[in-house]
């Protein structure tokens, strides 16, 4: 009698495929997580928002809801690195997360998701009842932070640096006995710009509190 082949009994295994959900997952415990939990507790809460855009992600994949973890990475990205009460150990560590999680989407075939910063000179001109207006402090503002700031020359000129976006650029001088130089707008920045303030008439700390809705001004620039 002849003995029956062995390969007759033997059990096929099944090749698993990991699906992209699953190399997401991998991606959110082994790196993502993993960085987060070395920033303090104030950018890890802002980072955790981020998180919770990711974690979806790793059970079912959605061109959607991916759309809108890269927002949500950008923006908090952007903020964080515009922040200037956060240290510069802390933004490397972001950048080095933000490029990270590029190159893992970028691997799959998808877009960028981590949005860049490209830094533009924005050449600020400030004009006073016809004069260069010199030691003028020029600040940006970007969702309520300082971003950039500067004093004018003595040919009324200062420049500033910024990422790619829209502020309110404001002068401001105390010229003593209650006199004061105040004027903002509100500018996009595509490109390297110039922005001329000509400004004709003072103004009074009460106008100026009510004009910047409570926002502080900054007084001196080191």
């Amino acid at each position: 009698m002849l003995s029956e082949d062995w390969k007759t009994y033997k059990r096929i295994e099944a090749e698993i495929k990991k699906t992209l959900s699953d190399d997401i997952h991998e991606f959110l415990t082994k790196i993502f997580n993993v960085y987060i939990v070395r920033f303090g507790i104030d950018v890890f809460k802002r980072l955790e928002d981020i998180r919770d855009k990711l974690i979806p992600l790793t059970t079912r994949f959605d061109n959607d809801k991916y759309t809108e973890f890269c927002d949500t990475f950008s923006k908090a990205y952007r903020s964080i690195l515009l922040d200037k009460d956060i240290d510069s150990s802390t933004k490397m560590k972001l950048v080095e997360l933000a490029q990270k999680t590029n190159a893992f989407f970028g691997s799959k075939g998808l877009s960028i998701c981590v949005k860049e910063l490209k830094y533009y000179k924005v050449k600020v001109k400030t004009i006073f009842k016809g004069q260069e207006l010199n030691n003028a402090i020029v600040s940006a503002e970007s969702e309520g932070r300082v971003v950039a700031s500067s004093k004018t020359n003595d040919a009324g000129i200062c420049e500033i640096e910024v990422p790619e976006g829209r502020y309110t650029v404001y002068v401001y001088k105390d010229l003593g006995e209650g006199e004061y130089i105040y004027d903002e707008r509100i500018i996009n920045v595509p490109q390297e710009i110039e922005v001329v303030f000509n400004i004709s008439e003072t103004k009074t700390r009460t106008e100026i509190e009510k004009e910047r809705g409570g926002r502080p001004i900054i007084k001196e620039v080191s």
